[in-house]
Protein backbone atom coordinates (compact mmCIF):
# COMPACT_ATOMS: atom_id res chain seq x y z
CA UNK A 1 0.00 0.00 0.00
CA UNK A 2 2.48 2.73 0.58
CA UNK A 3 4.05 2.08 -2.77
CA UNK A 4 0.83 2.57 -4.53
CA UNK A 5 0.81 5.95 -2.14
CA UNK A 6 4.40 6.67 -3.05
CA UNK A 7 3.46 6.49 -6.71
CA UNK A 8 0.25 8.27 -6.39
CA UNK A 9 1.95 11.29 -5.16
CA UNK A 10 4.83 11.14 -7.96
CA UNK A 11 1.76 11.48 -10.43
CA UNK A 12 -0.01 14.18 -8.71
CA UNK A 13 3.36 15.94 -8.75
CA UNK A 14 4.18 15.76 -12.49
CA UNK A 15 0.48 17.20 -12.64
CA UNK A 16 1.91 20.28 -10.78
CA UNK A 17 4.62 20.82 -12.27
CA UNK A 18 2.47 20.74 -15.24
CA UNK A 19 1.24 23.81 -14.10
CA UNK A 20 4.37 25.80 -13.60
CA UNK A 21 4.93 28.77 -15.77
CA UNK A 22 8.24 28.42 -18.11
CA UNK A 23 10.40 31.49 -17.72
CA UNK A 24 10.22 34.10 -20.51
CA UNK A 25 7.94 32.06 -22.08
CA UNK A 26 4.58 33.88 -20.87
CA UNK A 27 4.06 35.55 -24.39
CA UNK A 28 3.90 31.95 -26.32
CA UNK A 29 2.47 29.66 -23.62
CA UNK A 30 -1.16 30.01 -22.80
CA UNK A 31 -2.02 27.66 -20.15
CA UNK A 32 -5.69 26.30 -19.94
CA UNK A 33 -7.38 24.10 -16.81
CA UNK A 34 -10.36 22.15 -17.22
CA UNK A 35 -12.21 18.49 -17.03
CA UNK A 36 -13.40 15.99 -18.95
CA UNK A 37 -16.05 13.09 -18.49
CA UNK A 38 -17.35 10.25 -20.21
CA UNK A 39 -17.98 6.39 -21.18
CA UNK A 40 -17.74 4.11 -23.79
CA UNK A 41 -17.20 0.38 -24.23
CA UNK A 42 -13.57 -1.55 -22.73
CA UNK A 43 -11.83 -5.05 -23.28
CA UNK A 44 -8.65 -7.27 -22.33
CA UNK A 45 -6.83 -8.67 -24.78
CA UNK A 46 -3.50 -10.84 -25.14
CA UNK A 47 -2.26 -14.09 -25.49
CA UNK A 48 -3.73 -15.35 -21.88
CA UNK A 49 -7.50 -13.83 -22.65
CA UNK A 50 -10.08 -15.99 -23.43
CA UNK A 51 -13.40 -15.08 -25.58
CA UNK A 52 -13.47 -11.66 -23.54
CA UNK A 53 -16.33 -9.45 -25.15
CA UNK A 54 -16.67 -5.93 -24.76
CA UNK A 55 -18.00 -3.81 -21.42
CA UNK A 56 -19.07 -0.65 -20.33
CA UNK A 57 -16.36 2.17 -19.47
CA UNK A 58 -15.91 5.13 -17.38
CA UNK A 59 -13.43 7.51 -17.24
CA UNK A 60 -13.56 11.28 -15.28
CA UNK A 61 -11.08 13.49 -15.11
CA UNK A 62 -9.18 16.99 -14.93
CA UNK A 63 -6.64 18.42 -17.58
CA UNK A 64 -4.35 21.12 -18.06
CA UNK A 65 -3.37 22.54 -22.14
CA UNK A 66 -0.59 24.41 -23.45
CA UNK A 67 -1.36 26.29 -26.52
CA UNK A 68 2.31 26.33 -28.17
CA UNK A 69 1.30 27.58 -31.50
CA UNK A 70 -1.48 28.04 -33.70
CA UNK A 71 -1.73 24.69 -34.34
CA UNK A 72 0.50 22.68 -31.85
CA UNK A 73 -0.41 22.19 -28.29
CA UNK A 74 0.12 19.53 -25.22
CA UNK A 75 -2.09 18.25 -22.62
CA UNK A 76 -1.49 16.54 -19.04
CA UNK A 77 -4.69 15.01 -17.67
CA UNK A 78 -5.28 13.05 -14.41
CA UNK A 79 -7.99 10.97 -14.60
CA UNK A 80 -10.13 7.90 -12.79
CA UNK A 81 -10.90 5.79 -15.28
CA UNK A 82 -12.98 1.62 -14.68
CA UNK A 83 -11.84 -0.63 -17.98
CA UNK A 84 -12.26 -4.35 -17.57
CA UNK A 85 -13.87 -6.99 -19.80
CA UNK A 86 -16.63 -9.56 -19.79
CA UNK A 87 -16.97 -13.74 -20.81
CA UNK A 88 -20.64 -14.71 -21.07
CA UNK A 89 -21.55 -18.33 -21.30
CA UNK A 90 -24.94 -19.79 -22.17
CA UNK A 91 -25.68 -23.70 -21.81
CA UNK A 92 -28.72 -25.71 -20.95
CA UNK A 93 -31.07 -22.45 -20.57
CA UNK A 94 -28.14 -21.02 -17.78
CA UNK A 95 -26.08 -17.65 -18.31
CA UNK A 96 -22.63 -17.82 -17.05
CA UNK A 97 -20.84 -14.46 -16.70
CA UNK A 98 -17.40 -13.13 -15.77
CA UNK A 99 -16.70 -9.30 -15.47
CA UNK A 100 -13.41 -7.81 -14.77
CA UNK A 101 -13.87 -4.18 -13.02
CA UNK A 102 -10.13 -2.84 -13.12
CA UNK A 103 -9.64 0.84 -11.46
CA UNK A 104 -7.03 2.62 -12.74
CA UNK A 105 -5.61 6.17 -11.49
CA UNK A 106 -4.09 7.26 -15.24
CA UNK A 107 -1.97 10.29 -16.34
CA UNK A 108 -2.23 10.76 -20.36
CA UNK A 109 0.68 13.19 -21.81
CA UNK A 110 -0.81 14.36 -25.49
CA UNK A 111 0.41 16.19 -27.87
CA UNK A 112 -2.28 17.54 -29.94
CA UNK A 113 -3.03 19.43 -33.44
CA UNK A 114 -5.39 22.23 -34.76
CA UNK A 115 -7.05 22.37 -37.71
CA UNK A 116 -10.03 24.24 -39.28
CA UNK A 117 -8.94 27.31 -37.30
CA UNK A 118 -11.82 29.75 -37.15
CA UNK A 119 -14.56 27.29 -37.99
CA UNK A 120 -17.23 26.67 -35.51
CA UNK A 121 -16.56 24.07 -34.17
CA UNK A 122 -12.87 23.56 -34.10
CA UNK A 123 -11.25 20.29 -34.84
CA UNK A 124 -8.06 19.29 -33.40
CA UNK A 125 -6.75 15.14 -33.32
CA UNK A 126 -3.97 14.58 -30.81
CA UNK A 127 -2.06 11.20 -29.46
CA UNK A 128 0.57 10.03 -26.75
CA UNK A 129 1.26 7.62 -24.04
CA UNK A 130 -0.82 7.28 -20.40
CA UNK A 131 0.36 5.75 -17.87
CA UNK A 132 -2.03 4.00 -15.14
CA UNK A 133 -1.65 2.91 -12.12
CA UNK A 134 -4.59 0.06 -10.53
CA UNK A 135 -6.60 0.94 -7.47
CA UNK A 136 -8.84 -1.84 -7.46
CA UNK A 137 -9.13 -5.43 -9.50
CA UNK A 138 -12.23 -7.22 -9.45
CA UNK A 139 -13.88 -9.93 -10.49
CA UNK A 140 -18.01 -10.44 -10.99
CA UNK A 141 -18.97 -13.75 -11.38
CA UNK A 142 -22.60 -14.75 -12.39
CA UNK A 143 -24.59 -17.38 -12.50
CA UNK A 144 -28.51 -16.97 -13.44
CA UNK A 145 -29.44 -14.45 -10.26
CA UNK A 146 -26.17 -15.70 -7.90
CA UNK A 147 -23.76 -12.99 -8.19
CA UNK A 148 -20.54 -13.14 -5.91
CA UNK A 149 -17.38 -10.48 -6.28
CA UNK A 150 -13.80 -11.25 -5.17
CA UNK A 151 -10.62 -9.05 -5.79
CA UNK A 152 -8.20 -10.35 -8.26
CA UNK A 153 -4.71 -9.80 -7.46
CA UNK A 154 -3.17 -11.02 -10.24
CA UNK A 155 -4.55 -7.74 -12.50
CA UNK A 156 -3.08 -5.27 -10.76
CA UNK A 157 0.12 -4.21 -12.74
CA UNK A 158 0.25 -0.79 -13.80
CA UNK A 159 -0.60 -0.24 -17.59
CA UNK A 160 1.22 1.49 -20.45
CA UNK A 161 -0.78 2.59 -23.35
CA UNK A 162 -0.93 4.10 -26.59
CA UNK A 163 -3.82 6.87 -26.81
CA UNK A 164 -5.36 9.13 -29.65
CA UNK A 165 -8.32 10.36 -30.85
CA UNK A 166 -10.30 13.33 -32.62
CA UNK A 167 -12.26 16.46 -31.00
CA UNK A 168 -14.62 19.80 -31.63
CA UNK A 169 -13.73 22.80 -29.82
CA UNK A 170 -16.96 24.90 -29.52
CA UNK A 171 -16.69 28.36 -27.81
CA UNK A 172 -18.75 28.95 -24.70
CA UNK A 173 -19.04 31.80 -22.39
CA UNK A 174 -15.88 32.20 -20.48
CA UNK A 175 -14.37 28.81 -21.97
CA UNK A 176 -15.30 25.97 -24.59
CA UNK A 177 -17.13 23.29 -24.61
CA UNK A 178 -14.91 19.92 -25.95
CA UNK A 179 -15.93 16.90 -27.28
CA UNK A 180 -14.02 14.08 -28.24
CA UNK A 181 -13.57 10.23 -28.93
CA UNK A 182 -10.64 8.68 -27.72
CA UNK A 183 -9.26 4.78 -28.17
CA UNK A 184 -6.77 3.31 -25.98
CA UNK A 185 -4.29 0.39 -26.45
CA UNK A 186 -2.42 -1.61 -24.07
CA UNK A 187 0.96 -1.85 -24.38
CA UNK A 188 2.32 -3.67 -21.50
CA UNK A 189 1.03 -6.77 -19.65
CA UNK A 190 -1.14 -5.86 -16.37
CA UNK A 191 -0.58 -9.22 -15.28
CA UNK A 192 1.68 -10.01 -12.39
CA UNK A 193 2.27 -13.56 -12.87
CA UNK A 194 5.36 -13.89 -15.31
CA UNK A 195 4.92 -14.56 -18.90
CA UNK A 196 1.16 -13.76 -18.32
CA UNK A 197 -0.32 -11.53 -21.36
CA UNK A 198 -3.26 -9.63 -20.81
CA UNK A 199 -3.86 -6.03 -21.68
CA UNK A 200 -6.48 -3.54 -21.99
CA UNK A 201 -8.03 -1.51 -24.72
CA UNK A 202 -11.05 0.88 -24.82
CA UNK A 203 -12.92 3.42 -26.76
CA UNK A 204 -14.93 6.00 -25.24
CA UNK A 205 -16.88 9.06 -25.75
CA UNK A 206 -15.71 12.45 -23.64
CA UNK A 207 -17.38 15.45 -23.11
CA UNK A 208 -15.86 18.38 -21.23
CA UNK A 209 -15.37 22.11 -20.98
CA UNK A 210 -12.21 24.27 -20.72
CA UNK A 211 -11.60 27.65 -19.17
Amino acid sequence: MGHRKKTILILVTVLALFLVEVPGAEANINIRPGFKLGGGLSSNFGADTFDQSWQPSFMAGVLVELSLTSRLGAGLELNFVRRGSLYRLESDGLVYRERYLLDYLEVPLLVKFNFLRGRKPELYLYAGPALALNLRARLKVTLDDLEEAVAVDNLQGPDLLAQAGAGAVLALGPGCLLLELRYSHGLRTIATEPEADIRNKSLVILAGFRF
